[in-house]
Order: C-alpha cells, then structure tokens, then sequence
C-alpha cells in the first residue's frame, strides 16, 4: 500500500489491514516494524531507520 525507503537503502511496507474507524478510515501496519520506528507528535511524525538512524519528520498539513 505504502513503501518507506531510508537514504541508506532500508526498505519496509505499510499496509492495509481492512479494519477501519468510525469515520472510515482504514487502519495500516508496519510490514516488519524492526526497520522503521515512528513518534507522533502535536504536530508531526518522526520516521526513524533502525539501520542506519537517520530520521525524516512529516510536519501536519
């Protein structure tokens, strides 16, 4: 559904996972969460490479 590919080559998938919320929303998971870890904050996210460490925020809109 969705692929996260850090600067040094690590690779990992979110996905679907059909279940959904009460505004419709379907829910995603992490295909293999040893790869990426992510924090969510007030007002973004924190993707983190476990590989190499390196970290990408995505600001709200």
């Amino acid at each position: 559904m969705m692929n996260f590919e850090c600067e040094c080559g690590n690779k990992t998938a979110l996905f679907a996972t059909g279940d959904r919320d009460e505004h419709g929303r379907e829910y995603v998971e992490i295909e293999d969460d040893d790869r990426l870890t992510f924090t969510i904050g007030d007002k973004s996210v924190l993707f983190r490479c476990s590989f190499c460490g390196y970290t990408y925020r995505l600001e709200q809109i």
